[in-house]
């Protein structure tokens, strides 16, 4: 399913009330073709269903079992899109030169060559954001490496909007220019939302671990040691999204005080809120008694 995003909509109209250029007509059909490289190669991966969804940076594609996808997986599929614009720059670059000099095929290869090189940009929602979180991934777990890439994502929009800003005051203002500062507002509204959203997906890829479990019949394991006067939020920030988490809740001895396992600490936040670990420890040992 293809739908607009609502950013996209305003962005729209006001591209038509300051001029619309059939250029973007080219831009938004190759970002198109871009998606689709990210949908086979997804496929390709055994992945399937998608929706397409049309954003003022371009395009976006959303597949509906992408959460299962290893960091590996997920970073094969973030850089393909980039991979084939930046390939089909060369292309169109050596036909330009050497063989077809027209405009059209230099658009086709600038357009590539943008389309590519933006999208490599580090920060969320564009691929390049998607790579970094892949391969910080690799290191660490899922809910430090998505703060440091929205953290990142925020300074880049940011940088954006204040380039834009700078070029508004020097009164030199054009379509390229507002892009730029529309794509600034963009990257961090986005950010901040999502940043405020992180421990509901992290819940949510709990609950969706039971039925990946199921479908492959196996699961690998992480144990990792918590201090007891942490609060519960913590422990849904350390959570790895591609194993099951089990906690042991020490005190200043090292002594096991309890052991938690990631389905437990969903029902402790939904029956007592984001208290500490030693008062879930005291609630249950009163609750037993």
């Amino acid at each position: 399913m293809i739908k607009l995003n609502k950013y996209f909509v305003l962005y729209f109209l006001l591209l038509i009330i300051i001029g619309f250029k059939g250029e973007l007509i080219v831009s938004f059909f190759i970002a198109f073709l871009h998606e689709m490289v990210h949908y086979l190669t997804a496929r390709f991966l055994g992945f399937s269903g998608f929706d397409i969804e049309v954003l003022p940076v371009g395009t976006a594609l959303k597949l509906k079992n992408l959460d299962e996808a290893t960091s590996t997986e997920d970073l094969i599929i973030s850089i393909s899109g980039p991979l084939f614009n930046l390939i089909c720059a060369a292309i169109f670059y050596v036909l330009g030169k050497y063989y077809i000099n027209n405009e059209i095929i230099y658009l086709i290869f600038l357009t590539n060559l943008v389309l590519g090189i933006f999208n490599l940009i580090p920060a969320l929602p564009l691929d390049g954001g998607r790579i970094l979180r892949d391969l910080l991934c690799m290191k660490n777990i899922y809910g430090k490496s998505n703060k440091i890439v929205i953290n990142i994502s925020i300074v880049v929009g940011s940088i954006f909007s204040l380039i834009y800003l700078v070029i508004f005051y020097c009164n030199k203002v054009n379509l390229n220019n507002l892009s730029v500062g529309f794509i600034g507002i963009f990257i961090v509204s986005y950010c901040i939302k999502d940043k405020e959203r992180i421990a509901y997906f992290i819940m949510g890829d709990i609950i969706k671990k039971k039925y990946k479990f199921l479908k492959r019949g196996y699961m690998e394991n992480k144990s990792i040691s918590i201090y007891y006067k942490k609060d519960l939020l913590s422990l849904m920030n350390i959570i790895d999204s591609n194993r099951y988490n089990t906690f042991y809740i020490l005190n200043e001895e090292m002594e096991i005080l309890q052991v938690m396992c990631e389905n437990e600490v969903i029902e402790a936040l939904k029956e007592y809120g984001n208290i500490t670990l030693e008062e879930y420890i005291n609630k249950q040992n009163i609750y037993l008694s």
